[in-house]
C-alpha cells in the first residue's frame, strides 16, 4: 500500500511554520528599543556635593568628567544624560532627560547645583536660511573638466 499525502503534510508544515515565523518576526518589530546616553546620574552621590564646601576635585571623584563644559567659561559643568525609545526607524521619542549644571567659583569651589529635567526642556527651531557666497555654481561635469591639466607631474631634476 502506498503512502499519500506524505509529502502534502510536509508541505503543509512548512508552510504553517514559514507564517509562524514571519508572523514573529512582524510583531518583533513593533517592539520599541530603549537607549540611554550621556551620564549616568547617581543621587546618592549627587547629594554629597553641596555649595561653598565641595570643589572640583570633589565633583570629578563623585561624579567623574562632566558631557560638556560652558561655552564662554570653564566654571560651569554639565552632566547631561537622556532616555529615548525607538518606536520605528524614523520614530524616536524622548522619554526622560536630566541636565546637571554645576558651577563653581574663582577658587574652584562649588557655588550652585542646578537640576534640569525634561519639564524644562525647550525645542529649538532651526533656520533652514544658506548664507550667499561669491562665485560660480558649477556642475560636476564643469568642475571635472576645469580640473583636467591643472595638476602638472612632478620634475624630477
Amino acid at each position: 500500500m502506498a503512502r499519500r499525502g506524505g509529502c502534502g503534510r510536509r508541505a503543509q508544515a512548512f508552510a504553517a511554520l514559514s507564517i509562524a515565523a514571519i508572523a514573529a518576526l512582524s510583531l518583533a518589530s513593533c517592539t520599541s528599543s530603549i537607549s540611554t546616553h550621556g551620564h549616568r546620574l547617581d543621587a546618592a552621590a549627587l547629594a554629597q556635593i553641596e555649595p561653598g564646601q565641595s570643589a572640583q576635585g570633589d565633583v570629578i571623584q563623585l561624579l567623574g568628567s562632566p558631557s560638556s563644559l560652558a561655552t564662554f567659561d570653564d566654571r560651569t559643568w554639565y552632566y547631561v544624560s537622556q532616555r529615548t525609545e525607538r518606536h520605528s526607524f524614523y520614530h524616536t521619542t524622548v522619554v526622560s532627560q536630566d541636565v546637571v549644571a554645576i558651577e563653581f567659583d574663582e577658587q574652584g569651589m562649588v557655588s550652585r547645583v542646578d537640576r534640569h529635567d525634561l519639564n524644562g526642556a525647550r525645542e529649538i527651531d532651526l533656520v533652514d536660511r544658506e548664507t550667499p557666497t561669491s562665485g560660480n555654481e558649477m556642475s560636476v561635469l564643469e568642475q571635472f573638466l576645469g580640473n583636467i591639466g591643472r595638476f602638472n607631474p612632478v620634475d624630477d631634476e
